[in-house]
């Protein structure tokens, strides 16, 4: 059965397609899904919005004690179905008592509960996920019963990617596993109704979590005092919750106690150290004593590890989020400044490390988001993974290549492979010139070299400031491309020379 996605739901058209496909899936038996991703990327706005489509039952868990949680689990059910349920003792007794209640009062499709901030519960009642799996034993596919629906949703990715994994008592009794993420940049630009030059300039700031929006308010206007004024009403705040936003995103997972350790991490990542090595010793710690805490991190997806497409080398560690990067480099620095209100002489103090280090690497970032997502439209159809590589040149000392894509059927450190796409992304004021495609153009002969297969790679210059004439003069070939802030943000005119 389709259901019509709220007009209040922005985007998350396949997300909301898979939810509501689950939800009213007319399967006998009860059926488990798991939904998780990181804090305000819109999970719970999706959920209360898929419970009042269906007619289920939504549930917040709070930190509080297992008996207050109970209490407060059973005054829900109780408010849903219309009439007092007694207390319960434990958890078993309480869902199995909420699924047989919800299924006699169904509507027109299977019963559905939703257990959002499911970690919370976890926390205080560790035995939960056993009694999800007794409970899925006793009224499965298989037992006769009729179609339910229970959804498990959490900020804790530590402890939700877990839910399913090894020897956990829900492994292999899961049906739905949806990873709600951040928006794509096309899609945040839409959200925030911001034209590309704003839109990029939000995003290296905040990045795709749509939940910003509700506590920044409007993006900023047009031109540099604008979005000046923008962050210091903002993420320079010392009032302002974002302004301490990394304490939160950490408060998430369980498993981080002391906290000062983390964030030196985070620090260290967003000022260039890369590897376990360079992090140890600016954090002040053997690299081995430090993949306890590396792990965490990337478990939650605080850090991502980022693999080169074509040389074996360690992964390159670069911090998730845009938020948490731009307080390590702008906020933190200038903290007495910013706590004093002195943020104009803090920016501008700033403005360099915000070009270099944030707007740089972003824009890469951006570039390679739209050979991955948005290609095809210029007529690069045959992208399979797309990353960074450094390619080895006596001439130069070697080149990194800020945007390379395989084809579908090529494996990443597989020499052979056919690479399709060579990038160069590029955000400073200068416009790109002919010496950029030239430099492509001997990468992709050193490429070929070394026995890849890069004969017909396609070229893709990026700019945020344009190009010059003799480079769009040369780009005259189908296998050129040239874009700009406007073509990555879907203009009609992607120029595909």
């Amino acid at each position: 059965m389709s259901i019509t996605k709220p007009d209040a739901v922005f985007g998350r058209t396949h997300e909301w397609d898979d939810l509501t496909r689950f939800a009213t899936d007319p399967t006998p038996g009860l059926q488990i899904g798991v939904v998780r991703g990181r804090r305000r990327h819109g999970k719970s706005f999706l959920l209360e919005h898929l419970c009042e489509a269906v007619g289920g039952l939504y549930t917040l868990a709070l930190r509080q004690s297992r008996t207050m949680a109970l209490a407060r689990f059973t005054e829900s059910l109780a408010q849903t179905v219309g009439y007092r349920l007694g207390v319960f003792s434990d958890w078993v007794q309480a869902l199995d008592t909420a699924v047989e209640v919800l299924s006699r009062g169904a509507r027109d499709g299977p019963p559905l509960l939703v257990l959002d901030e499911f970690p919370y519960l976890v926390d205080h009642s560790p035995e939960l996920p056993s009694a999800i799996q007794a409970l899925y034993d006793r009224r499965g596919p298989r037992k006769g019963h009729p179609p339910a629906k229970l959804i498990l949703c959490g900020s804790a990715i530590s402890v939700m990617s877990t839910l399913l994994a090894g020897d956990q008592a829900l492994r292999g009794r899961a049906v739905l596993d949806l990873r709600i993420g951040p928006f794509g940049f096309r899609d945040a630009a839409d959200y925030w109704e911001a034209e590309p030059g704003t839109a990029f300039l939000v995003d290296a700031v905040l990045g795709g979590a749509p939940g910003y929006r509700d506590i920044v308010g409007d993006a900023p206007g047009t031109g540099a005092e604008a979005f000046f004024r923008w962050l210091e009403r903002t993420v320079l705040n010392p009032s302002h919750i974002l302004f301490t936003e990394p304490d939160y995103l950490l408060a998430e997972d369980p498993r981080i106690g002391d906290r000062a350790i983390y964030h030196a991490i985070w620090q260290a990542v967003s000022g260039g150290a890369s590897s376990p090595t360079q992090i140890g010793g600016l954090v002040g710690m053997d690299a081995k004593a430090l993949t306890y805490h590396l792990n965490i991190m990337r478990d939650a997806a605080f850090i991502s590890y980022g693999q080169d497409l074509l040389l074996q080398r360690r992964p390159v560690i670069t911090v998730a989020d845009p938020a948490v990067r731009f307080h390590n480099l702008i906020v933190q620095p200038n903290l007495i400044d910013l706590e004093l209100r002195h943020a104009r002489p803090a920016w501008e103090r700033s403005r360099k490390t915000f070009s270099d280090k944030i707007l740089g690497p972003h824009f890469e970032e951006i570039a390679r988001s739209w050979v991955r997502r948005h290609g095809a439209e210029a007529g690069l159809d045959d992208v399979g993974q797309v990353g960074t590589t450094e390619v080895a040149c006596r001439e130069h000392r070697g080149h990194e290549v800020d945007v390379i894509a395989l084809s579908r059927s090529a494996m990443a450190r597989a020499r052979g492979g056919r690479i399709t796409v060579l990038g160069e992304a590029k955000c400073t004021a200068k416009q790109r010139t002919l010496g950029d495609l030239l430099r492509l153009e001997h990468i992709r002969d050193l490429l070929t070299a070394a026995g890849w297969n890069a004969a017909e790679t396609r070229f893709v210059l990026f700019s945020r400031n344009g190009f010059s004439p003799d480079l769009r003069g040369a780009a005259a070939s189908e296998r050129v491309h040239l874009l700009d802030l406007d073509s990555l943000y879907g203009d009609a005119s992607v120029r595909a020379c």
